[in-house]
C-alpha cells in the first residue's frame, strides 16, 4: 500500500486588506492536494504578516516577521501575509484500489 506523507503547501501574497487574494492561495493549495490524492481538509493553516529584509528582496528567502523585525532593529511595516497549509499523512486510496483493496 502506498502512503502519501505529510504534505505542506505555503507561500506569499500581498498584504492588501483583500482577502480574496489569500482565499485564492487556499484554493489553490487544497486543488494541489487533491490532485496528489489527499483527500483530507488540511490539518494546519497558518498566516502570518511579514515584511521583505530589503526593498529587493526575495519572499522565498528574505521575509521577516514582526518578531525577526524586532530581534533586528528593523521598525516592521508588514507588506506580505504568509500562508501554510499542512496535511496529514494518509494512505493513496487509487494505490489501494489498484491492489484491490
Amino acid at each position: 500500500m502506498t502512503h502519501l506523507p505529510t504534505w505542506t503547501y505555503q507561500g506569499t501574497v500581498p498584504l492588501t486588506g483583500d482577502l480574496s487574494i489569500l482565499e485564492s492561495a487556499l484554493h489553490s493549495g487544497r486543488v494541489a492536494a487533491a490532485e496528489l490524492g489527499y483527500t483530507g481538509e488540511p490539518r494546519i493553516i497558518e498566516t502570518e504578516e511579514t515584511m521583505l529584509s530589503r526593498p529587493d528582496g526575495d519572499p522565498e528567502t528574505d521575509l521577516l516577521s514582526a518578531e525577526q523585525a524586532l530581534q533586528a532593529g528593523i521598525d516592521f511595516n508588514p507588506t506580505l501575509l504568509r500562508y501554510r497549509m499542512e496535511w496529514d499523512a494518509e494512505a493513496d486510496p487509487d494505490a489501494e484500489l489498484a491492489a484491490g483493496g
